[in-house]
Parts: structure tokens; C-alpha cells; sequence
């Protein structure tokens, strides 16, 4: 659990309802992506870890797919139903610590609480895996514990959720140097198959101020 981190990130949420890295609009290589991470089909389970308040789920479901998140922060999760215009219900949920928020339709669950409390006797059998950022935050965040060891828990949850034939897309924000296909594929292990889709300059007004080189995207699916 990374209890410091999980601060931190609910005080930039409570400083401003749109932090400045938050980006509006779809992503444009989910969209690129689609078919692949949903292989081709008109109704699959997609998950979204420390999904924050992103479009793109509101637009999954609308296509017809049923869309599970994580997030810390209930102000996040809450901006996303009302900037969806989705009425919604919440639950206790014991296990992760937390709640559950539900779209009226079913359609979207977002679990709020901490991410490494999540797993398979929550929510599994996912079709297609979108990490937007999210690794990036394990590498990139203040933290006194060991980053590599957080890492592997996270892929490790992220392990534990997959269809055996499930498509995981991982975007990486890289400022000042490449992230290997090899680094990603040392978390997964050899049973898994880590391609490098490239490097995409910034696709958002909103990473303009930023420091950064631009995007990586990485797809990975188990071996057959």
C-alpha cells in the first residue's frame, strides 16, 4: 500500500477539480487501439487501474462495453459521472477499504480506495487492461519504499485480473529518455509477450507546459 502517495494524490484533486495534467477529451491512440484492446468485439470487460476521472471509459461503455476502474480520489470519480452526465449509486465495499461507485446502467464500476487492496476476489475475468499513466506514477512518485518492489505488485494485481487472452496496454509519460520493451517485460516475466508500439510526441494541449519527450506505448498478452 502506498499510504503517502495516496495523499498526495488526493490533495491534487482537492486543490483543483481539473488538475493541470488531466486531459479532456478521449485519448486518441485508445481510439487508435480499440479493436486491438477489445479484439474485435462489441461487448468485453475492460479495466482501467488509478483511472482518475478519464473519458474514455464513458465512451467504452457507450460502445457497448462493460468498464471497471480504480481511484483514490472520491472527487475524481465523482466528476467523472458528472461530466458524463451518469446518475450513479454507492456501496460500501469492506475490501477494499473503500467504495463502489455504479452507473445506473451497470455498465461502469469504479472501486474507491487503495489500488493494491484490489484483486481477483473483487473483480477478474478482464478482457482488455488500459493503464494510463498509472505505472508511470509508481516510478515517478515520492515514495520511501522500494519502487521496483511496488512495481511488480502492480503487475502482479494487474497478473491476477487477466483472461488468459487478455490485451494489456501500458502508456508510459517519458521525460528524458526511452523505456525498453525489456524493463516491462522483466515485471511480466518470459510467459508474457512485451511489444513496443513507439514513441508518440505530446497529443494534448494540456502536456504543452510540460517537460516531457512525449508518450510510450506498450501492448502486452500472455504466450500462447
Amino acid at each position: 500500500m502506498m499510504d503517502e502517495e495516496n495523499t498526495k494524490w488526493m490533495k491534487e484533486w482537492e486543490a483543483s477539480s481539473t488538475p493541470a495534467w488531466a486531459m479532456k477529451g478521449i485519448n486518441p491512440y485508445i481510439k487508435k487501439y480499440k479493436d486491438d484492446l477489445t479484439k474485435g468485439m462489441n461487448c468485453v470487460k475492460l479495466f482501467f487501474p488509478m483511472c482518475g476521472d478519464v473519458a474514455d471509459m464513458h465512451w467504452l461503455s457507450e460502445l457497448g462495453h462493460d468498464i471497471v476502474g480504480v481511484e483514490i480520489s472520491a472527487i475524481a470519480i465523482q466528476k467523472f459521472f458528472n461530466d458524463s452526465n451518469l446518475e450513479y449509486i454507492v456501496t460500501p465495499c469492506e475490501e477494499i477499504k473503500g467504495s463502489l461507485y455504479t452507473s445506473k446502467t451497470g455498465k461502469i464500476r469504479i472501486y474507491c480506495g487503495d489500488f493494491f487492496l484490489f484483486g481477483a476476489s473483487i473483480e477478474c475475468n478482464f478482457d482488455g487492461i488500459w493503464d494510463r499513466g498509472s505505472f508511470n506514477i509508481l516510478d515517478n512518485c515520492d515514495l520511501k519504499k522500494d519502487k521496483s518492489k511496488l512495481k511488480k505488485e502492480y503487475i502482479n494485481i494487474l497478473k491476477s485480473v487477466m483472461k488468459p487472452d487478455c490485451h494489456v496496454f501500458i502508456e508510459l509519460v517519458i521525460f528524458n529518455s526511452t523505456t525498453k520493451a525489456d524493463d516491462i517485460q522483466g515485471f511480466f516475466g518470459e510467459e508474457y509477450l512485451v511489444e513496443d508500439l513507439g514513441l508518440v510526441e505530446k497529443y494534448a494541449p494540456e502536456y504543452d507546459s510540460f517537460p516531457i519527450e512525449g508518450f510510450q506505448f506498450f501492448r502486452i498478452s500472455k504466450n500462447n
